[in-house]
């Protein structure tokens, strides 16, 4: 039997392995396509989608998916999916949900996409369709998906994607478990000498939450009210903000910070309440890339360094007759992978709520002012 150079080719391939492999992170969108039964006419919307691909060595495929759309909609799940090697063809299945944050008007839906791969001048791409399906087995529509093989990720990297030299560093963070040593008498404390604090058993702030944190001194005498229970309290993400009462008396004796001095404070938006406790959520305005903010009020540190995300950074204020007027003062860190800073400032007081888009950059903060006045008696 005589073979050809393509049979030379393709037994070459079974016998030293697969010639693709598609195991890495794939980022790009899917168009969901749906009829508007009230204007009587198809509609679009377009969602950001990233999956993290593990290629086994028999074609099964594993790994996780994120869908979002700034604050209407995130979600991660795990996949499961097959890869035709010969036909170039990819099916996964999204088959449970690991995270979700969702508007209250949405639900959530399980995707099936059916992929074809290319490789054009080394650019790999996964293009196709996909449909949905909601919690109780309802149609969730359907659409187009396009998604490019990337080197980073918006989120964290699976630990099948992990190298070598990532594991060493990931292991170094997991803190040793102490063996027991024997226990010494405490050494009894002279009447002039005052007991040593232990700094090792102290709570550790993660960089960037500095400004969440509140002193003996600072915290309030009376519990505040709680906030209702959101999908924020109900399904806990990777990354936890604290929501924290901010104390509204702050010496007006404060130094006024060099960078709000050196830069413009432009006044974007000015929000009459009738709510004494409002609620304020920070999110990245488009595509995460990396912009991090300072958030000021009356010249103190309210938010130090806070990264934007598709997770809010949340603050909690308070206003009354004694203390009508919040002005907040948004400065950027940095200008993020796309300049100028931009993010989504959701102000949330009683029932209504309040989307206010603002911009910084290396010239002009943004200011946004709240005024508090009391509701009409009833």
């Amino acid at each position: 039997m005589r073979l050809t150079f393509t049979s030379f080719i393709v037994l070459l391939s079974v016998i030293f392995g697969k010639a693709q492999s598609l195991t890495g992170i794939w980022r790009g969108y899917f168009i969901q396509k749906d009829f508007d039964i009230y204007r009587g006419k198809p509609t679009e919307d377009k969602y950001k989608y990233e999956i993290q691909i593990d290629n086994k060595s028999n074609n099964s495929i594993e790994g996780v998916t994120y869908s979002y759309k700034t604050t209407v909609f995130y979600g991660k799940t795990a996949m499961q999916g097959i890869y035709t090697e010969k036909t170039k063809n990819l099916i996964i299945k999204e088959v449970k949900m690991l995270e979700l944050k969702i508007s209250n008007n949405t639900s959530p839906c399980l995707m099936t996409c059916y992929f074809d791969f290319k490789k054009i001048n080394g650019k790999e791409t996964l293009t196709g369709t996909f449909t949905s399906i909601g919690e109780k087995n309802n149609d969730c529509g359907s659409g187009t998906v396009f998604l490019e093989k990337v080197t980073t990720t918006e989120f964290e990297k699976e630990p099948f994607l992990l190298t070598k030299k990532e594991r060493a560093a990931l292991e170094k963070k997991v803190p040793e478990i102490p063996t027991k040593k024997p226990v010494t008498p405490a050494k009894p404390v002279t009447p002039n000498q005052k007991p040593l604090t232990n700094s090792s058993v102290l709570p550790k702030i993660k960089p960037g939450a500095e400004g969440f944190v509140i002193t003996k001194n600072d915290a309030p005498k009376a519990p505040s009210p709680t906030m209702p229970a959101t999908l924020d309290t109900v399904i806990k993400p990777k990354v936890l903000v604290p929501t924290i009462p901010l104390p509204n008396k702050i010496a007006p004796t404060a130094k006024v910070p060099k960078i709000l001095l050196e830069r413009e404070n432009n006044l974007q938006k000015t929000l009459i309440v009738d709510q004494q406790e409002v609620r304020i959520d920070f999110y990245d305005n488009g595509q995460v890339d990396n912009d991090t903010i300072t958030v000021y009020h009356n010249n103190q540190v309210l938010i130090n360094r806070g990264r934007l995300d598709t997770r809010p950074l949340t603050l909690t204020v308070y206003l009354d007759e004694q203390n009508p007027t919040y002005e907040l003062i948004t400065v950027a860190e940095n200008l993020g992978d796309t300049p100028p800073n931009t993010a989504l400032m959701v102000i949330t007081a009683g029932k209504t709520r309040y989307e206010v888009y603002i911009t910084s950059d290396s010239k002009k903060n943004a200011k946004v002012v709240l005024e508090y006045q009391a509701p009409p008696k009833k």
